[in-house]
Order: C-alpha cells, then sequence, then structure tokens
C-alpha cells in the first residue's frame, strides 16, 4: 500500500478507516489526512416555501435518490444513502430536505453539502437556492 502523502477521501462516514489511515501513516512514516463526510449529511436545497418547493420539484430528488439507490447495493456504503420510493417518503426521511434560510442556519452543521442541480433541476431553481445560502445563510455561518 502506498499512501505517502495522499489525502484520503472515504465515500462514507467511516470512524474505523480514519484510524486504520491514521495507523498507516504512523507505520509508514508519512503524512496524509482525511476529508470524511460526517455522520450526518443531508444534501440541502433552500426555497422560501418548502412545502411549494417539495410539490413542484420534489420528483428532482427522488429520482436522484433512486438511482443512487441502484449504485449502493450490499455492503457499499455512502453518506448519502436512501430507501425512499416516493416523495413523501423521501421528505420524512430527511436525507435530502428543502428548509427555508432560517431553518438552515439553525441546522448548526460543520459543513453543508448544497445540491443545487438535484436530479435535473431546473437551473432557476438551483441558482435561487444558491443565492438564499449566499445571501441569508452564509453571513451568520462565521458568527
Amino acid at each position: 500500500m502506498c499512501i505517502r502523502d495522499r489525502p484520503f477521501f472515504p465515500s462514507a462516514h467511516l470512524p474505523e478507516l480514519d484510524a486504520y489511515y491514521k495507523d498507516r501513516l504512523a507505520e509508514y512514516g508519512t503524512e496524509g489526512w482525511v476529508m470524511m463526510p460526517a455522520a450526518e449529511t443531508p444534501l440541502l436545497h433552500l426555497a422560501e416555501d418548502p412545502d411549494r418547493a417539495w410539490a413542484e420539484y420534489g420528483e428532482h430528488f427522488l429520482h436522484e435518490a433512486r438511482t443512487y439507490a441502484s449504485w449502493q447495493s450490499g455492503g457499499v456504503r455512502s453518506a448519502v444513502k436512501s430507501a425512499a420510493t416516493t416523495v413523501g417518503e423521501l421528505r420524512a426521511e430527511g436525507v435530502y430536505r428543502i428548509l427555508t434560510p432560517d431553518a438552515c442556519a439553525d441546522l448548526g452543521l460543520d459543513s453543508y453539502v448544497l445540491h443545487p442541480l438535484a436530479g435535473g433541476m431546473p437551473l432557476e431553481e438551483g441558482w435561487r437556492s444558491l443565492q438564499l445560502f449566499c445571501e441569508r445563510v452564509l453571513p451568520g455561518l462565521g458568527s
């Protein structure tokens, strides 16, 4: 195994893999770092009216969730995995979240995964989500 000065990007929150990687770094006397998803990694979309957004765009999120789920069989682990088969199930599950800017700011996450073009989302809606995050959430995150 060659792990010389290599970053490591696992696709799921796997603390045991992080520990193994760091043990190998120490064993080989080399350096590296891990960028691992948090234990909770929701995919976020911002909207002034989440109910309207779910009604209009929920099928885009469901399409993506079902596509990703089809690739994750058996023991495959991912930070983002959904078992939903309907938009209602997807919304209840919480993997994909459509939030108001205030609700997003209140999450208190270490990292925010914005998902503006999920499942073929219309470009204009993706931009609206990003603008809401930049204008109404991002300014308060550093304080």
